[in-house]
């Protein structure tokens, strides 16, 4: 990055906030979460803040049942140990069950850090598919997919952007990183 603030600004004012808002008025009540907070978050991440019709189980890309759960469990409660949670949470398994079949799937990483990231007040990146794409882009190293890999490589790269672009806003670093990882252009 030879600019590195221009690059941010650049690529932050990309985020798409007419399809995720941003979560702010959710990260400044980090210690004060309730269910309903955790349900927006998963309406939030799975696309499902439009369509009460999409936010059901047995609905492709949408961790309906877990992201019940984590409104169930998680409001009041505190992350004691990040690897244990991550793990927890990124291994949770729930079946979509269709017609002709059931399918097994798990929660997984992305959805994980999206829960990490609001507990921890924006502390934690949110780490998907997107910012792969945008690490890679950046170091021209593959990306690991696995909560170890996320916690020693993905979060020291991300406190790196951040101070090279010296950041003082870790979601817009969040958000220029998602943009930056797009295939797609936002751009007309």
């Amino acid at each position: 990055m030879s600019d590195a603030s221009a690059w941010l600004d650049e690529w932050s004012a990309a985020f798409p906030t007419n399809k995720y808002p941003p979560l702010d008025h959710l990260l400044e009540r980090a210690d004060s979460l309730t269910a309903a907070d955790f349900e927006y978050l998963g309406r939030w991440k799975d696309s499902a803040l439009e369509s009460d019709k999409r936010w059901q189980p047995n609905k492709a890309s949408v961790a309906f049942v877990t992201w019940m759960e984590a409104a169930k469990e998680l409001p009041g409660a505190q992350i004691e140990n990040v690897h244990s949670f991550l793990t927890e949470w990124s291994g949770r398994a729930y079946r979509d069950r269709f017609p002709s079949r059931t399918v097994l799937k798990r929660f997984g990483v992305p959805r994980a850090t999206t829960l990490l990231h609001l507990m921890s007040g924006g502390k934690y990146p949110i780490f998907d598919a997107r910012v792969r794409l945008a690490f890679k882009r950046l170091t021209g190293q593959p990306p690991g997919k696995s909560v170890e890999w996320y916690l020693s490589s993905y979060v020291p790269f991300f406190a790196q952007v951040a101070s090279e672009c010296r950041a003082a806003n870790m979601k817009k670093v969040d958000n220029a990183l998602f943009v930056y990882g797009r295939k797609k252009s936002y751009f007309g």
